[in-house]
């Protein structure tokens, strides 16, 4: 059985590392919030003091962290201190070219490496059905799949270094444009007199059938229970959806791509962010449309 180390503790860190623990995995944890750390004390975790203490025997190390530069600054702070074929598997969210950076500094160091941004949010990391969008060789992918089917129900090597989060960026961009259109058909239907949960049946079984209606509708007291039936609460909040768009967005000029709604999207939740709502589910763009 693999020593696993995980670095982030968070609220989706926690709950992939408690279902590792579930299946009897050993994994020593690290996050600077030690609250996070003790609160998985009871469950098993081995605390780690230090980000050197994750290095030492670990066969596989987790990192969900909130943005590229943190994740870039722990790989540099304990690289050199492992031993070749370690695996670094970084699940947060963060810019392509980052990915590769730090896939280029673990392959000059012997080491394999993964991308692997997940797709689920808190409650799929709770109940184990994340998907892993994943970036890397076939090898670390091999290695690492045990972990993955253990934390979720689906992984897909999406190809070579980056293109997890590649994968991840367009996943997001098709999301936040789709939630906005639906809060526009909806809000549309409101104006023509339409009872919104005779326009749900439609919609979710017709043509405009998607996630965002079928799963995840934003109206309150309309289709299965949403944060729209809980004030907004994420969820996935609006913050998390504007810097994952904010991603594509660079994704989006670096490769000349035409992207009109990807970043009308993103404009519109920067917008939302502005006027102090990030904390909202990103749901709720439906509320800030313009």
């Amino acid at each position: 059985m693999k020593k696993i180390g995980f670095i982030g503790l968070g609220n989706m860190g926690a709950k992939m590392t408690m279902n590792l623990l579930k299946a009897n995995y050993e994994v020593i944890g690290y996050d600077i919030n030690k609250e996070f750390v003790k609160n998985l004390l009871p469950k098993g975790l081995k605390p780690a003091n230090n980000l050197s203490d994750i290095a030492e025997d670990t066969d596989i190390v987790i990192t969900m962290l909130p943005n590229g530069d943190i994740v870039e600054e722990v790989y540099d702070n304990i690289i050199d201190k492992f031993t070749r074929g370690t695996l670094f598997v970084d699940c947060s969210t963060i810019e392509v070219d980052k990915a590769r950076e730090l896939h280029k500094k673990c392959e000059d160091k012997k080491i394999l490496s993964l991308d692997a941004p997940v797709s689920g949010g808190v409650g799929g990391a709770e109940q184990a059905t994340l998907t892993f969008m994943v970036g890397g060789t076939e090898n670390a992918y091999k290695m690492m799949l045990p972990l993955f089917e253990v934390m979720g129900k689906k992984s897909l090597l999406c190809g070579s270094s980056g293109l997890g989060q590649a994968t991840k960026a367009c996943n997001n961009m098709l999301l936040a444009t789709t939630m906005i259109g639906v809060g526009e058909a909806f809000s549309l239907g409101q104006n023509l007199g339409l009872d919104p949960k005779k326009l749900f049946e439609i919609l979710s079984t017709s043509t405009g059938s998607c996630w965002a209606i079928n799963s995840y509708c934003p109206i309150k007291g309309v289709g299965p229970t949403s944060p729209a039936d809980n004030d907004f609460r994420p969820g996935f909040s609006s913050d998390l959806m504007l810097k994952d768009l904010t991603i594509a967005l660079k994704a989006i000029e670096s490769t000349n791509t035409s992207a009109p709604f990807g970043k009308n999207s993103q404009e519109n939740y920067k917008r939302m962010v502005n006027e102090n709502q990030g904390s909202l589910d990103f749901s709720a763009i439906i509320k800030f449309n313009k």
